[in-house]
């Protein structure tokens, strides 16, 4: 048994995920209007699209190697998981706002999770501590950022004055927060600059952009009511 639970941690941890999307969907029914099977659908679809997207843009980032197909990069769901939400506003006929808002606490989580994987599966680990056995806790350092955005989006959603900017936040911080971690991260070719500071430098540029965007049309919306 325990053989067989090391060996899935991963998916596991996946399904734990999924069963948090199904409970925060269930939990704001009255947003989504989902019946059980429903939510569950959506759910697994969320999982399995999201996996689909980590994995693809690392294979991708690896110049197609074959080598590189087990791998997962989490900067596939920061760019591509908004395609998913944005469909499924559509089908559900809901505001695409309210849904990029209310799903993106269910893409932390899982992200979370995959991360947790990596603690299992010894990848993704820190540099050395100044020449130490011990080494920079960067993975668990990314869980608790994870957490600590979780609560904050918990906080803005009870406020109700979200209005989209959820989404945007997380691509800046976690583009903010990737980009300083990386340099602590261990990789085989010793750069200083590694293919994830692209990535989170794009990803704060676009979450910025957005944010800024969503700023402006409550500012003029306001002005109007005036």
């Amino acid at each position: 048994m325990m053989k067989w639970l090391r060996s899935n941690v991963l998916l596991i941890l996946l399904t734990v995920g999924t069963l948090f999307t199904f409970l925060w969907l269930k939990k704001n029914s009255k947003v989504f209007l989902l019946n059980r099977h429903k939510a569950l659908s959506i759910a697994v679809l969320h999982t399995l699209y999201g996996v689909f997207c980590v994995k693809v843009f690392a294979f991708a980032e690896a110049g197609f190697n074959s080598d590189a197909i087990g791998n997962m990069s989490l900067f596939g769901g920061i760019f591509f998981m908004p395609i998913f939400y944005f469909l499924l506003a559509k089908t559900l006929k809901i505001r695409v706002s309210v849904v990029f808002d209310y799903c993106t606490i269910c893409m932390v989580f899982t992200v979370m999770c995959a991360r947790i994987n990596c603690i299992f599966a010894g990848c993704c680990y820190g540099l050395h501590i100044f020449n130490s056995q011990l080494r920079w806790p960067t993975r668990e350092a990314e869980i608790i950022f994870y957490i600590i955005l979780m609560i904050w989006i918990v906080k803005q959603l009870k406020k109700g004055d979200a209005n989209g900017i959820i989404y945007p936040v997380y691509m800046m911080s976690y583009g903010v927060f990737r980009f300083i971690i990386e340099f602590f991260r261990f990789y085989r070719v010793g750069a200083i600059l590694h293919p994830a500071h692209i990535w989170s430098v794009l990803s704060f540029c676009i979450g910025c952009s957005i944010y800024v965007q969503i700023k402006s049309k409550k500012k003029r919306e306001r002005r109007l009511a005036k």
